[in-house]
Parts: C-alpha cells; structure tokens; sequence
C-alpha cells in the first residue's frame, strides 16, 4: 500500500468528460495551467486537480 497524502491528475481542458470522471472520484479543481501543451499541432490549457488523503472516501 501506498503511503500517500497527495494525488495529482491533468486533463486538457477541452476533454469536459475526463474532467467529470476526477471530480465524481472526488477530485478538487485546483486550477488552469494556460497553453502548457501541444496537442495535434495545437496549443492546449490544462486544469490541475487534487486529491487529498483526509479528502478520500474509500468505497464502501
């Protein structure tokens, strides 16, 4: 088992069902990370979100 207090996860801010996916496993939007990457020859955003441990909710 990991001992971990933290999980980051990205999405291009284009791909809005990646986004609900994190949030519905509790993820928190933590912000914007503008033109970060290049995605098919285009500059995209990111959002950042963040798990915290005393955040998690292990399923029942």
């Amino acid at each position: 088992m990991l001992d971990l207090n933290r999980v980051q996860a990205e999405t291009d801010t284009r791909t809005a069902a990646s986004a609900r996916v994190l949030e519905k496993l509790g993820f928190v939007r933590e912000g914007t990370l503008r033109e970060d990457c290049i995605v098919n020859g285009e500059v995209s955003d990111s959002w950042v979100y963040g798990l915290l441990r005393r955040e998690w909710r292990a399923p029942a």
